[in-house]
């Protein structure tokens, strides 16, 4: 490593400062969560591993399942509601025409997936897993799960009608956080122990089923960018100690002292190991599942990570992240914010 992350605790000169130097990590999650069992059927899909191809951290967590119910397709628009049985459905609205899915002239095949056995079954169908709208060629030209047709309302603020409280749905029970920094996420997923446990012992949290898979939901975090952020800090009183676990750099505001370069130095990059290791230490440290057995006790002093590369402090923003995750272990619940403003 380049710089000197170590601070000068000798007594300061005259001209010298106190800095700090924070990173933020800048995550996204580049796809809809999908359930295990969507998982197994879409991780051999090129563009869904195409999507996932830079995730590095994973949140393994849980709610009801939800479906579509009363859908039917009228005049090139489709109408349905969302439901998990656990409160009043949500009214929704697709116009593919208006999204550019399809030309004005061209026409549109509607279909259905079901978890259960739905063959012959007539308009409007109910307890339907997913939309699937195929061309005059039979070609897939988009699918919806439920949590899909969510991501792209909220996070994309795709041209999507909902009436009701659609926010309920974006509410996750957190198992689980890894990472899978020197493998492709599915591989890590495929023999994952952890995951295996989950599958095995979570209770089903929904209604009318008996099957985990369809509840337990696998979220993928990106890392976009790694921000430093470097600034002379306020204080201290004399006397007073520097703050337990931060680090602070004494040197004058000048380029020409040694000091002062090593400092502005960048000394990390996003996608490297030690931004993984810290983005996944610090929502374990955040939430505490249940499923991480070995938790993060002095955080932020891990090794690996970016206090240890010499960084004061570390800031997280999350983009596409509407929503809201809970663990019974954690503090308060990190709320998802406006796609605009991320958290």
């Amino acid at each position: 490593m380049a710089h000197d992350p170590r601070s000068a605790h000798a007594a300061p000169d005259g001209d010298d400062l106190e800095w700090m130097k924070a990173a933020r990590i800048i995550a996204q999650i580049p796809y809809p969560p999908v359930s295990a069992w969507e998982f197994g059927q879409l991780k051999t899909e090129r563009a869904v591993r195409a999507r996932l191809e830079g995730a590095t951290v994973y949140i393994i967590a849980q709610r009801p399942i939800l479906w579509f119910d009363q859908v039917r397709a009228e005049d090139g628009v489709i109408r349905f509601e969302i439901n998990d049985g656990q409160g009043p459905p949500v009214k929704a609205i697709v116009d593919p025409y208006d999204l550019g899915i399809f030309a004005p002239d061209e026409p549109m095949m509607v279909e259905c997936g079901f978890h259960h056995d739905a063959k012959d079954q007539p308009p409007p169908w109910n307890r339907a897993a997913s939309l699937k709208l195929y061309d005059e060629d039979k070609a897939l030209r988009v699918w919806w799960s439920p949590q899909k047709l969510l991501y792209e309302a909220f996070a994309l603020d795709r041209r999507i009608l909902l009436a009701g409280d659609p926010e309920r749905f974006m509410e996750f029970e957190i198992h689980y956080i890894g990472k899978a920094y020197d493998q492709r996420l599915w591989k890590r997923l495929k023999a994952h122990e952890r995951f295996l446990d989950i599958l095995t012992y979570e209770k089903v949290r929904g209604i009318d089923h008996t099957q985990p898979s369809l509840e337990i939901t696998i979220f993928a975090l990106e890392v976009l960018e790694l921000e430093e952020l470097p600034g002379v800090r306020d204080g201290p009183q004399d006397g007073q100690a520097d703050p337990p676990g931060m680090t602070i750099f004494r040197h004058p505001d000048d380029p020409s002292d040694p000091r002062w370069r090593a400092f502005r130095r960048r000394w990390a990059h996003a996608h490297e190991a030690a931004v993984t290791t810290e983005l996944e230490a610090a929502l374990i440290d955040l939430f505490k599942p249940a499923h991480n057995k070995i938790k993060v006790k002095t955080y932020p002093k891990i090794a690996g990570g970016l206090h240890a590369l010499g960084y004061s402090d570390t800031l997280l923003r999350l983009k596409n992240c509407p929503y809201i995750f809970r663990t019974e272990a954690g503090g308060a619940p990190l709320e998802g914010a406006d796609p605009e403003d991320d958290w």
